[in-house]
């Protein structure tokens, strides 16, 4: 049977995105200048990139939803990607997972402030594909689903995949490090792909991917090694606003810089990691070498940057491409 597609499961959860003019100090006022609602989550966020990217291939999304307004605004949002939502369940009474996210004007960074709602009871059983001719199973994140985390679901969850002839892939968000060592070691034993940020690496692998705030080649390399040592069975990778690094279990390395994206085209920052998995889930599909994967996750990255939403503004993946050769790379030391 010749696999393809890609399923995405876990926590969606809808984005409450407000444009501040500045991040407060406490007790004191900032503005909000507008609010944004974006269906996210880690499994949404890159499914939707996906559908932005003109994936060749199924992309299948399985979460679940309360049946409340921020609810119907997600589901809304999702099948306005062009996503199939009968994967999400409908949780009579339930509250939708939700995040405020306070993103500054001044500097594009943002802060998150997180409502676990129906995510909190998340059960392994009904985010398992059943009967799926699917390449590649991805599931996100550790951390956020109570029930999950406490029966180590992760884990168990993709194990199962595997069973079913899935490669898998693990995304996490930048929780507590002492969270992330514990939840997430127990999964890199059934994980084919491990895509992660320098702050999640960091606290995954005990390995310092920067120093003063820049990405550190070298360190990131050894990071990537040591998540294979780990138990990832086929790629490690580690992302940064500088640029991304590579490393698979047959020895090849790849390192790219970002692409230079001019300031005064930046409205938002909150879905560039998404972005960029989403990109690498392209390539890694589609069979793509090492650095065009790498390429594609920066460039979905970069006009990711447009929008203060997630996956409004990516671009096909042909037209991302063709943005960053017209931008130009950073220069990783």
């Amino acid at each position: 049977m010749r696999r393809r597609g890609i399923v995405l499961a876990g926590t969606v959860i809808l984005d409450v995105v407000n444009i501040v003019d500045h991040w407060p100090a406490e007790e004191t006022v900032a503005f909000i200048q507008r609010t944004e609602h974006g269906a996210g989550g880690p499994p949404l966020n890159a499914a939707a990139g996906l559908m932005k990217l003109e994936a060749p291939f199924p992309v299948t999304l399985a979460g679940a939803a309360g049946d409340d307004a921020y609810g119907d605004i997600l589901v809304a949002q999702a099948a306005g990607y062009g996503l199939d939502t009968s994967g999400i369940a409908r949780v009579a009474g339930g509250i939708t997972s939700h995040t405020m996210v306070m993103s500054s004007a001044q500097n594009g960074r943002r802060t998150f402030f997180h409502h676990t709602g129906v995510n909190a009871t998340l059960q392994a059983a009904s985010l398992l594909p059943h009967a799926t001719d699917a390449k590649l199973f991805y599931l996100g994140s550790p951390g956020i689903a109570r029930a999950m985390d406490e029966a180590n679901g992760w884990a168990s969850l993709l194990k199962q995949a595997k069973a079913q002839g899935l490669k898998t892939c693990l995304e996490l968000v930048p929780i507590a490090e002492d969270l992330l060592r514990a939840l997430v070691p127990p999964c890199l034993p059934f994980c084919d792909y491990a895509v992660f940020n320098d702050y999640e690496a960091h606290a995954v692998t005990g390995l310092a991917t920067t120093k003063g705030g820049r990405l550190d080649v070298e360190s990131a390399i050894a990071a990537c090694a040591k998540l294979l040592d780990m138990g990832v069975s086929d790629l490690a990778a580690i992302h940064h606003p500088d640029g991304a690094v590579a490393v698979s279990a047959s020895g090849e390395t790849a390192v790219r810089g970002s692409v230079r994206v001019p300031s005064s085209e930046i409205v938002g920052s909150v879905g560039a990691g998404d972005a960029f998995y989403a990109g690498m889930l392209f390539g890694i599909h589609e069979d793509w070498p090492l650095t065009r994967c790498l390429d594609l996750g920066n460039a979905a990255a970069a006009t990711s940057l447009h929008a203060a939403t997630t996956s409004a503004s990516i671009r096909p993946y042909k037209d991302c491409l063709a943005y960053a050769a017209a931008r130009g790379l950073n220069t990783l030391e």
